[in-house]
């Protein structure tokens, strides 16, 4: 679907781009006229369309409507500047502008996106726990980043987006993965989709070099992904295939070649690659501790192995001679200069680091996260928790049904502008090098994992786990010695979402 979209926006930067705004409903947004659901080409009705009454029969919902974006890295994709920008902002411009001039609605936000403003009870929580506390409606809905939206969710703060009048969350335009993995008792706060981009630029890929690859005869990893048999072991026998003292100090760092450049978060990406969470929604619709079982320890005994082996792996977080962290300010440096100067094959990351790599000279490809192994039904890929954010309504004494309409339009709109701008400029239009890449972005989008075990903070087994290069601890020392007061916690939300009455 992605890909199509994209096409469809590539066809759409042909036709002239002054024609009005008012025009933005159909498959392709500016060809189309009328209200919700009506043509896209002719008169047939585009399937996708939200189920809404037209402008004339929701009435006056017109004015300001204010969205909070907050997190500890996020993009905000209700402000532009106008369609002079890129072909993003000229999307998010072109959708705020359709809502203005169909609904009189004015799309206001307040941003306050900063690093480490988002650990639980940061400033997004902080902003609707202080207006539920006061009885006020400053927002009239938000992007929150993951902990502090999962905080304000089991404490009562948030609108169940299935108890409203307008957002149907069983819509394409919505996460239904996101449906499965977030919903507990069949309550959902807070989700993702088309409405924003930000799901998409956090999620966990493999990227690499395909010279590298070529030079050391490691053969096709599109066609063991296509086959079902990019597996762990694959993938760490070819890492092991890599890596020497290419200045030939003696030493091995940041200036010698890997066959892996990795960092702590892939730690948890790794337990989503296998299709593995720390919780999981069970068939009750309740939150279960899942992260323990034989096959997670076999998982991480064989992923341990393959990281662990600094001749071939090089984790640019972590320094190798003391066994502590590495400054943050030098990440960046590492990791960029390292992939662009041909010294690592592979390199976990998100879909956003992309964007650091569009001038490079390396002939570099996209890959899934590798399987546990070839009996695993599907690949599994991991959105980083700390960088993401989530759409939720405040539990506020703001209008809810307006805020509904509102919201499933601009989610509508956002699958028809925002996916297929953000697709053709980050990834299938301009950074990508290949046709593969692109096959496996379908791939990636289409499996990924929410773990409520992660943005819950259960057991604080999601710190263990990223700080396991340091700790050097086993699974199992980290799920006993952290399971009582998991399971506690576990009990405590499931608890809430059965009650759904505020702590």
């Amino acid at each position: 679907m992605k890909r199509i979209l994209a096409l469809l926006l590539a066809c759409l930067m042909l036709l002239p781009m002054l024609m009005a705004c008012d025009n933005d409903q159909g498959k392709t947004p500016s060809s189309t006229t009328g209200t919700p659901g009506e043509t896209t080409v002719g008169t047939t009705k585009d399937p996708d369309a939200p189920d809404l009454p037209s402008p004339e029969e929701i009435g006056d919902i017109s004015g300001d409507f204010t969205i909070l974006v907050a997190g500890n890295y996020a993009w905000n994709d209700f402000q532009s500047e106008g369609e002079s920008g890129t072909v993003i902002d000229s999307a998010i411009y072109r959708r705020n502008q359709y809502m203005k001039d169909t609904y009189g609605v004015n799309i206001m936000n307040e941003d306050i996106v900063k690093s480490n403003s988002s650990g639980g009870t940061g400033d997004g929580y902080k902003k609707i726990y202080t207006d539920y506390m006061a009885g006020e409606c400053n927002y009239d809905a938000a992007m929150i980043g993951t902990y502090d939206v999962a905080t304000l969710a089991y404490n009562g703060y948030l609108h169940d987006l299935n108890d409203t009048k307008y957002i149907d969350l069983t819509k394409p335009y919505w996460d239904q993965k996101a449906n499965q993995d977030l919903s507990i008792n069949g309550k959902m706060y807070y989700t993702t989709g088309d409405i924003s981009a930000g799901d998409n630029r956090v999620t966990h890929v493999v990227l690499f070099n395909k010279d590298m690859v070529d030079a050391y005869d490691l053969g096709d990893p599109y066609e063991l992904v296509k086959e079902g048999k990019w597996t762990l072991e694959t993938f760490g026998s070819m890492i092991k295939a890599v890596g020497g003292d290419t200045n030939n100090d003696g030493l091995l760092n940041q200036y010698d070649t890997f066959g892996l450049l990795c960092s702590r978060d892939n730690n948890l990406a790794i337990l989503a690659g296998a299709g593995e969470r720390i919780c999981t929604i069970n068939s009750y619709g309740l939150m279960e501790l899942t992260m323990y079982s034989e096959r997670v320890v076999n998982l991480y005994d064989k992923y341990l192995d393959i990281v662990y082996d600094q001749t071939h792996v090089f984790n640019y977080q972590y320094n190798y001679d003391t066994g502590t962290n590495v400054s943050s300010s030098v990440w960046n440096e590492y990791r960029n200069s390292m992939f662009d100067n041909d010294q690592a094959m592979f390199y976990f990351t998100m879909l956003s680091a992309i964007d650091y790599h569009r001038d490079s000279e390396v002939d570099f490809g996209i890959l899934p996260y590798p399987k546990y192994d070839e009996t695993q039904a599907e690949y599994g890929h991991y959105i980083a928790a700390w960088h993401a954010q989530f759409l939720c309504i405040p539990e506020t004494p703001g209008d809810i049904d307006r805020t509904s309409f509102i919201l499933e339009m601009l989610a509508y709109q956002g699958q028809q502008l925002l996916t297929p701008a953000y697709y053709e400029k980050t990834l299938v239009g301009q950074y990508t090098r290949d046709e593969e890449s692109a096959d496996m972005l379908d791939i990636i989008f289409a499996t990924r994992v929410y773990d409520v075990g992660v943005y819950y903070n259960i057991g604080g087994y999601k710190d263990q786990l990223s700080q396991i290069f340091e700790n050097r601890k086993s699974v199992t020392t980290i799920y006993e010695t952290y399971r009582t007061s998991a399971e506690a916690k576990v009990q405590t939300i499931n608890n809430f979402f059965k009650q759904n009455t505020a702590q």
